[in-house]
């Protein structure tokens, strides 16, 4: 969604959890969304590409909602607000470039950027040319955990793009990935996703937003909910898991519970196989006594065995310092 006009960050303060007012030109920052029940309803990242000119990213299939949703409170709520919202999705190709030699590969194909770690570091934006083709913005963010850029091409040009970059990269093992290893990925790194690893009463606490959440902005979306979800101590919390068995993988959604009981304690919200650990990762909702990290639980699979796990210290079963991400 792009974003114009002297009052986008009124309104990003008001659809955000967090702030964005002092947000300098040229950087990235992360946003999570509630409804007015305070309910997690979607996340992304918004980049100041000018003074008054900013571009929205969702979840993959929020973009329509969110700016139904924008256009609603801009029209109905505050109509003096000087905010254009303009939909690209249609208009704009992402790319995700990610891996150690990533930044190698783009330093090749794109012009007018300087691709540095000091010139563009971590959750910052820029406009060049990739590829020959004009007016691309590049984001060094990504899902995966790596050092990772996204490109957001032109969609005419985006096959083009596309196969020099396949091309041009052949010599550093350049590879298409698709979403089951961008999954793998992000559960390694411990990033949630909105609709798996929360549902439709997750509540900020629950997704371990932290400091992300300003409660001490003038208005925001769902703010006197999320003041209330903060005083409370009964919200499921979402951690990280291992098996004591790292060979068994439990399936989504099989309940967590009390030791031989029926006692439903949570539920496991991801789950794969790490190829960086070689060994079974997940993320799962349990109750806020099982929390802490070390607390022993029981997980109970669809064939009735019930199997024995560890919660993790951080989200994150690789890295959670974030240097892969940050050469």
């Amino acid at each position: 969604l792009d974003l114009r006009g002297a009052d986008v960050p009124k309104l990003l303060e008001l659809v955000y959890v967090n702030k964005w007012q002092k947000l300098d030109v040229g950087r990235v920052r992360y946003g999570t969304m509630v409804a007015e029940d305070g309910v997690v309803s979607d996340d992304g990242v918004t980049g100041r590409l000018g003074e008054d000119h900013w571009l929205m990213t969702t979840t993959s299939s929020g973009a329509g909602a969110v700016w139904e949703m924008l256009e609603d409170w801009l029209q109905t709520y505050k109509p003096e607000w000087d905010v254009h919202v303009t939909a690209v999705t249609g208009g704009l190709t992402s790319i995700n470039v990610a891996g150690p030699n990533s930044r190698m590969l783009l330093e090749r194909l794109v012009e007018g950027v300087d691709l540095s770690a000091d010139a563009f570091p971590y959750f910052s934006v820029r406009t060049g040319m990739v590829a020959g083709v004009q007016d691309c913005i590049i984001w060094r963010i990504g899902f995966t955990g790596e050092l990772s850029y996204e490109i957001h091409v032109p969609s005419g040009h985006a096959l083009h793009v596309w196969e020099t970059l396949l091309q041009t990269g052949d010599d550093l093992g350049c590879a298409p990935f698709g979403v089951e290893a961008q999954r793998i990925l992000r559960l390694e790194k411990g990033h949630y996703i909105v609709g798996q690893d929360t549902d439709g009463l997750s509540k900020a606490p629950t997704a371990g937003l932290g400091g992300l959440v300003k409660l001490d902005k003038p208005d925001t979306l769902g703010l006197p909910e999320l003041k209330d979800a903060y005083d409370r101590d009964d919200l499921p919390i979402l951690v990280g898991i291992q098996t004591v068995d790292g060979a068994i993988v439990p399936e989504e959604a099989a309940q967590i519970v009390d030791g031989y009981s029926n006692r439903i304690m949570g539920r496991i919200t991801s789950s794969r196989m790490s190829p960086t650990l070689g060994r079974s990762i997940c993320l799962g909702q349990v109750d806020p006594s099982l929390s802490a990290s070390g607390s022993a639980i029981t997980i109970l699979l669809a064939d009735g065995k019930r199997i024995a796990a560890t919660v993790q210290e951080h989200h994150a079963h690789v890295d959670h310092e974030g240097a892969r991400q940050r050469v």
